[in-house]
């Protein structure tokens, strides 16, 4: 994900700093509300998908939220992606959830509701103070 920080659209708003994923993924993995799934090919991770169980703060309906959802520009083109939603859809309606909150970066927006059957709620926006 770290190739991805630095070239991709959030290089210039989110600051590079490798230790706090590698934390945040040491939680992750011992926390019982989250899920991470792999894609490998060739005996090489290609891909991560990463979502945390929660009851909907309005609905209270369980929700799955994606936090990391990620795949090596060389496997982009092999549906490592795809899969990894698709099996994370499978594993949080097997846990429970009702529905999945998912995020695209800027200019994907119509090509990925189009593509994957989900409707925009909402637009972010994040500014340094």
């Amino acid at each position: 994900g770290r190739t991805f920080l630095l070239s991709g659209p959030y290089r210039d708003i989110i600051e590079d700093n490798p230790e706090v994923p590698l934390r945040l993924a040491e939680k992750l993995v011992e926390h019982p509300q989250a899920k991470i799934l792999v894609e490998e090919q060739n005996g090489k991770l290609v891909g991560v998908f990463c979502f945390l169980l929660y009851p909907h703060y309005y609905s209270g309906l369980m929700t799955a939220g994606e936090l990391i959802w990620y795949v090596e520009p060389e496997a982009r083109k092999t549906m490592a992606g795809l899969r990894l939603k698709w099996e994370a859809e499978k594993m949080a309606k097997e846990l429970g959830a009702v529905q999945f909150h998912l995020t695209c970066p800027p200019g994907q927006e119509k090509l990925f509701s189009k593509l994957s059957g989900y409707v925009q709620v909402e637009i972010g926006y994040q500014r340094r103070l």
